[in-house]
């Protein structure tokens, strides 16, 4: 793809920006360190939890951006294009599921702990210190967590670098390096705060551009925008459903919405860290809340420009490309400048808003969790270490990734239901402590672990359930495994912190 100067103009200034407000961050947290007497957190809480500075517009922004990596920027309206509206079933789950979680999940994490895994070792209690059996059990999920991450983020990556590779004409592995290169180096300047005020600057940004696709579209077909829509309308693009038994479908896809967005916005750490950042507990309520009315907006804008695209091939007879390029196709071939450096900017942002969030919250995870937060004068050097290793992580498997056929679509749905067993482990832990009472082992959450990938499988290959359920499924069956092991064994000498009463 041809780029102008222009378009290269935007995004060296989206780029510019981003460092900028990385070094703004970097300043307002040199404040927030030099009143540790103060606020009474530890250097690594002023790192990963911002000195729990986090504003509920930064809170809010930064779990809008998170959410939408550049596979969603491309793979939504894509979606639409080869079906009908029926993705908005998840959405309306989310929103569901975020109403509850503000409620209830997030009084009973919020200042428990760094990360999520802290706040599980603890349970229902608020001892500072963690006997040895609930360490050696964090360090057991915090393993699975950031294995499972490193999955997700990778292919993420993959697809977005795709994308950035074809519009400058590099490698992919080149465009890999150079967007992991830029993400680690505006974290380091700033941790979470940095991360959170980049990620509203680039929420803003691939808003902006799904706005601007819609009025180019428009201007490309020689039709209104109106137009456009109505003839989507009238052939049911707008249809939640399609076949006989859609009605059904549509209730089990907000059901699977409600769990996957429960697993993802409640005990993932990529954004429950925001949310343990946040000044208060009210601030964090509302911002999860609020985010659920902001991604509907989000999604609303990408859904509806896959019918406006699927209009305009369709109205003017022209053979769509492969699906994968859909829309990246019309940004290459009939984008003006300087909007196609808009548009790439936007892909840009919405990979790097997904990425620094990982980056950082496996980095959290490994110093507090695995490391156990140890004090050291080189505390700072070793975020940085630690940070670089990650990153370079990330772009290794991306880069085999990228080496096996069809591992993009294997890797995506490994990474959607290995949230299953956290938020498993969370209800059993948290929710559920008056009937199901268990040891918080190694041994525990490996086995609850298996038994929840074993309960989507036979859900998956055996008992031909919907699929969309193998989340729900492999809730159930792990709550089921945890309280027939909860009767079988005795508790009586398990320490109080490592146990239900």
């Amino acid at each position: 793809m041809q780029l102008t100067n222009l378009d290269l103009f935007v995004i060296i200034g989206y780029i510019a920006l981003i460092f900028t407000i990385a070094y703004k961050a970097r300043t307002f947290m040199k404040r927030i360190e030099k009143n540790d007497s103060v606020n009474g957190l530890r250097p690594i809480d002023n790192h990963y939890l911002a000195g729990k500075s986090i504003t509920f517009w930064e809170a809010t922004l930064s779990i809008i951006a998170t959410e939408f990596s550049a596979m969603a920027f491309l793979v939504i309206p894509t979606y639409v294009y080869m079906e009908n509206f029926s993705y908005f079933k998840f959405i309306l789950g989310a929103i569901i599921s975020r109403s509850f979680i503000s409620w209830y999940f997030i009084p009973k994490i919020y200042g428990k702990g760094l990360t999520i895994f802290e706040v599980l070792a603890r349970g229902i209690y608020t001892y500072r210190e963690i006997r040895g059996v609930g360490t050696r059990a964090k360090r057991t999920f915090a393993f699975f967590y950031i294995f499972t991450k490193l999955i997700g983020v990778s292919v993420k990556l993959l697809g977005g670098s795709i994308l950035i590779a074809e519009f400058f004409g590099t490698s992919i592995f080149s465009a890999m390096v150079l967007i992991s290169l830029m993400t680690y180096l505006y974290i380091i300047l700033g941790g979470l705060k940095a991360v959170v005020r980049t990620d509203m600057l680039q929420a803003a940004i691939f808003i902006l551009g799904g706005i601007v696709a819609h009025h180019v579209v428009g201007q490309m077909s020689h039709l209104t925008w109106g137009e456009l829509v109505s003839f989507g309308f009238t052939n049911h693009k707008f249809s939640p459903w399609t076949d006989a038994h859609g009605f059904l479908t549509f209730i089990y896809g907000i059901i699977a919405g409600i769990a996957y967005d429960a697993a993802t916005h409640g005990v993932d750490q990529d954004l429950a860290q925001k949310l343990l950042g946040a000044k208060d507990v009210q601030t964090a309520q509302k911002a999860l809340a609020w985010s659920s009315v902001g991604s509907l907006i989000v999604n609303l804008i990408f859904l509806s420009l896959g019918v406006v695209i699927w209009s305009y091939y369709t109205k003017h007879g022209q053979t769509a490309p492969a699906p994968e390029k859909i829309f990246s196709s019309l940004i290459e071939n009939y984008f003006p400048t300087p909007l196609k450096g808009l548009m790439v900017a936007s892909i840009l942002a919405a990979n790097m808003s997904t990425l620094d969030s990982s980056i950082n919250a496996m980095s959290a995870v490994f110093w507090n969790d695995l490391m156990s937060g140890k004090k050291s004068n080189l505390f700072k050097l070793y975020i940085k270490v630690d940070n670089f290793i990650i990153t370079v992580s990330i772009v290794i498997m991306a880069h085999l990734f990228s080496l096996i056929s069809g591992s993009i679509k294997i890797g995506m749905y490994f990474a959607y239901f290995s949230t299953a067993p956290l938020l498993s482990f969370f209800i059993c832990r948290m929710m559920l402590s008056k009937w199901i009472k268990i040891s918080f082992t190694s041994s525990i959450i490996i086995l609850s672990i298996f038994t929840c990938f074993l309960g989507m499988a036979l859900n998956h290959f055996s008992f031909e359930f919907n699929p969309q359920l193998s989340i729900l499924v492999g809730i159930i069956t792990t709550v089921g495994f945890m309280w027939l092991n909860s009767v079988l064994i005795d508790f009586a000498d398990t320490p109080k912190e490592n146990k239900y009463e």
